[in-house]
């Protein structure tokens, strides 16, 4: 039997930021390294320090959507949970990137094992006011308006 050994890698938590660079260097380089050999990517939230939108023309920004696209490019298949801090990411990130956007609190099948991804804010049921602020930010009506 030739069982496919590649690994499945799991990441989250990395807050890319313009003001701080190296750390961007350094999952450019993974994304190019490690990442190119493996059966699968998942990111399970706030790879971005803080997401203003889809459209976000910034360089920094532009790169890592550019870099992740070359990881689908290259038959990774890459996954995206949000985080708290990039919730905002949408249908044009993923379309940009390859990646597929996934729910909070899923079960994946990784090498024949059930395995439940979440990003993990969820959890913090002590935060009563967090998990009602994410209740709201979260909800998908919060886009849409009455009509004048």
């Amino acid at each position: 039997m030739n069982a496919d050994r590649r690994k499945t890698l799991l990441i989250s938590d990395l807050h890319l930021d313009p003001s701080a660079p190296g750390i961007a260097r350094q999952f450019v380089d993974f994304l190019r390294g490690e990442a190119r050999s493996a059966r699968a990517l998942y990111i399970l939230g706030d790879l971005f320090e803080a997401w203003l939108g889809d459209d976000d023309p910034d360089p920094a920004v532009r790169s890592i959507i550019a870099e992740l696209r070359e990881l689908h490019d290259a038959g990774v298949p890459t996954y995206f949970m949000h985080g708290n801090r990039d919730f905002l990411i949408g249908a044009r990130f993923a379309a940009e990137t390859g990646c597929t956007l996934l729910e909070d609190g899923i079960v994946v099948d990784l090498h024949g094992e059930r395995v439940l991804l979440m990003h993990g804010d969820v959890l913090c049921t002590g935060d009563a006011s967090y998990q009602r602020l994410r209740r709201i930010l979260r909800n998908p009506s919060r886009f849409f308006c009455c009509a004048t």
